[in-house]
């Protein structure tokens, strides 16, 4: 905010970083979501697949 004081008054400045603070938590919020959506219950550390049902597909058969 305090870079654009010099080119801007200073409401248009406060209003650009709040906007700039609330969209970028907003990204990493839904860009987390699905990383968890992602990993689901978290991977085999054999193969690195996403486990389903406490299994993993490929490693366990049975």
């Amino acid at each position: 905010m305090i870079g654009l004081l010099p080119f801007m008054a200073p409401i248009y400045a406060v209003l650009i970083v709040l906007g700039m603070y609330f969209g970028i938590k907003v990204y990493v919020g839904k860009r987390r979501q699905l990383i968890e959506n992602d990993l689901g219950k978290g991977i085999c550390m054999d193969c690195g697949s996403k486990i389903i049902h406490e299994k993993c597909p490929k490693c366990d058969y049975s």
